[in-house]
């Protein structure tokens, strides 16, 4: 009866989804990966895409291979979330005892996934997916029976496919999984001294070896994913670019670019001039190969140091504790889907769950003032480890809601676990069995109205999105035919203008695609000037199959066009070039779409 109720319940999920909205990689980084996975980046499926582990790259790619024009990787992505919704309403269902509790628990569910996760089944970002496999993950291993081994395998099995798709996500959210564990094996260690004390110590060493092996196969298959891809990407041109990319990184998602003008000292000492920084600036540095890891790595250290300078970690850390305090309890209507960043309602349901698992530990149906420190102080463990994870990010400068939302989600499916777990404390009297259950009825009656109410504000922001989405996607549209449309030729374009349509169109979102939508896994003759994939090995096979050996030169050579947001400024262009010691023209070829120019450059004839 649980399998059918949690079916039709998250089946009535997708299909208001698709009601409401179209489905889209949520950002341009899902877009490229798919690109790479398919084919249509290098003309072959490639295992290695750079920001997943081998071995599930590999395994997407072996999709694309069979021949068959599916958007294999949207379709993986989406499976895989609705999959995990399923398995959460159902371990949920498995706790009602009656029709009733099932139907009122189903609609809760159904009520909470739209007006909490709404957005991101339609906006779908393999980061929210990692994260979303970890928090169910943590939620089989607390919410299945002790000798449940079924759900123990699938709770190993999605914290290694996690790890393999976002491992600096999954290892974000494995100190909660760490809890999680620690939660379940000190509930049932407490329950079960407490009604099988003859048992002696036979049953607790079970008990701790159960939960021990759980974590060293969780730990070992890490170990193993990790050492595959490793061995992947042993070719010391991979390792290189490793190094690269770990350096860039850490300047662009952590540090920043240093103004040239005031550091000009430090540029001077790296042997690096101004219109090579300024590549940096507008991350086209595909164009320099003297920009490597080694200068990357550098300016990082040096703007680490200067922010430093700024204000000390002290400094820092009050500020984050003070912006993770005011994030906590703050609540304002979300008025878009990511900026201005608000964190209702999931703060909300967050601090709903403390509150009434508070309520139900502390009520006076458990006996014992053992059991209930034991529960406090668990709980107490839960929001460290939570508080911890929340500073990091924020001292870090990195919380967008790709990150902060799938904490939200391990964190809330933990304490929803504990709710029903401390029931084993619970004296077995009607009387205080029923004082649990209209606590737990009570709960699920609130957070069903909080998300009941975010409904209406998640579909506002829906409709709105999907409308700025279609502007951005009519102009791209319109760009990509052009590409389409001249397949002799080979574009390289501006890293800004692939992602934004800048000031020539208003209410445009940033450059993402639909899912499902114009499938075409055929080679693309156009790539960017920088990015993160730029100066990999796959990166040059896609130059070299284009007959280029690099980017400077292939913007001078026949055929070859460069393309930018119209209202971008190209000056840089030319001085970079000039800087080098090659005096270039640049003619406009063509406008596309009232938003993008098209360039071609050619060396002036009097150098």
């Amino acid at each position: 009866m649980s399998l059918i109720v949690s079916a039709v319940a998250v089946l009535a999920v997708m299909v208001v989804t698709l009601i409401f909205g179209d489905y889209f990689f949520d950002l341009n980084d899902d877009v490229l990966m798919k690109d790479i996975l398919s084919g249509a980046y290098t003309g072959v499926p490639e295992g290695h895409n750079i920001q997943m582990l081998y071995p599930i790259g590999l395994f997407i790619s072996v999709l694309y291979r069979t021949g068959i024009n599916l958007d294999w990787y949207g379709i993986f992505l989406c499976a895989l979330q609705y999959l995990c919704l399923f398995i959460i309403v159902m371990k949920i269902e498995d706790w009602a005892h009656d029709n009733v509790s099932r139907f009122f628990y189903a609609v809760a569910s159904f009520a909470v996934i739209l007006g909490f996760f709404w957005p991101h089944l339609l906006y779908v970002q393999y980061t929210v997916v990692c994260g979303l496999l970890s928090a169910t993950a943590a939620f089989l291993i607390l919410m299945s029976d002790e000798n449940d081994r079924k759900s123990r395998i699938t709770s190993v099995i999605f914290i290694i496919l996690a790890y393999l798709i976002r491992s600096e996500m999954l290892l974000l959210t494995l100190p909660m999984v760490g809890v999680a564990i620690l939660i379940k094996w000190a509930m049932l260690e407490s329950y079960n001294r407490k009604c099988m004390a003859a048992s002696g110590n036979g049953a607790k060493k079970k008990l701790l070896s159960k939960y021990t092996l759980l974590c060293l196969i969780i730990l070992l298959g890490l170990f193993v994913s990790s050492g595959i891809h490793k061995i992947a990407y042993s070719r010391s041109d991979w390792k290189e670019f490793n190094r690269f990319f770990d350096n860039r990184t850490e300047l662009y998602d952590f540090q920043y670019i240093p103004d040239y003008a005031e550091n000009k000292a430090f540029y001077d000492s790296i042997g690096l001039s101004e219109s090579e920084q300024k590549l940096l600036v507008n991350y086209n540095f595909a164009l320099d190969d003297e920009i490597n890891a080694d200068i990357l790595g550098k300016i990082a250290d040096y703007a680490a140091r200067t922010r430093g300078e700024q204000a000390s970690f002290s400094q820092r850390f009050k500020q984050a504790f003070s912006l993770y305090v005011y994030r906590l309890h703050h609540v304002s209507e979300p008025v878009s889907y990511e900026y201005p960043m608000t964190d209702y309602p999931w703060n909300v349901g967050v601090l709903l769950l403390y509150l009434f698992l508070l309520i139900n530990i502390l009520h006076g149906s458990i006996k014992g003032n053992r059991h209930k420190l034991l529960c406090v102080g668990l709980t107490i463990i839960l929001f460290a480890c939570r508080s911890v994870l929340w500073l990091y990010i924020i001292l870090r400068g990195r919380d967008p809601i790709r990150i902060t939302h799938p904490l939200y989600i391990i964190e809330i499916l933990i304490l929803i676990g504990m709710m029903f777990l401390v029931s084993i404390f619970v004296d077995d009297t009607s009387k205080y069995q029923s004082i649990r259950k209209s606590i737990v009825w009570t709960l699920v009656l609130i957070m069903g109205i909080v998300g009941t109410l975010s409904i209406y504000m998640q579909e506002k922001i829906i409709n709105n999105e999907n409308n700025d989405r279609q502007v951005m996607l009519n102009k791209y549209h319109a760009l990509y035919d052009y590409f389409d449309e001249n397949p002799d030729n080979y574009y390289l374009v501006d890293v800004y203008t692939s992602v934004s349509l800048g000031e020539t169109v208003q209410k445009a979102a940033t450059f993402s695609e639909k899912m499902f939508d114009r499938v075409d896994n055929s080679f693309d003759n156009h790539d960017l000037l920088g990015g993160w994939a730029s100066k990999s090995p796959i990166y040059n096979k896609k130059l070299e199959r284009a007959g280029f050996d690099n980017a400077q030169e292939a913007l001078l050579s026949d055929n070859t066009y460069f393309v930018q947001n119209k209202a971008f400024d190209i000056e840089w262009l030319s001085d970079y070039y000039q800087e080098k010691g090659i005096n270039i023209r640049m003619h406009v070829v063509d406008e596309i779409a009232d938003a993008f120019t098209i360039y071609k450059l050619e060396r002036d004839i009097l150098e």
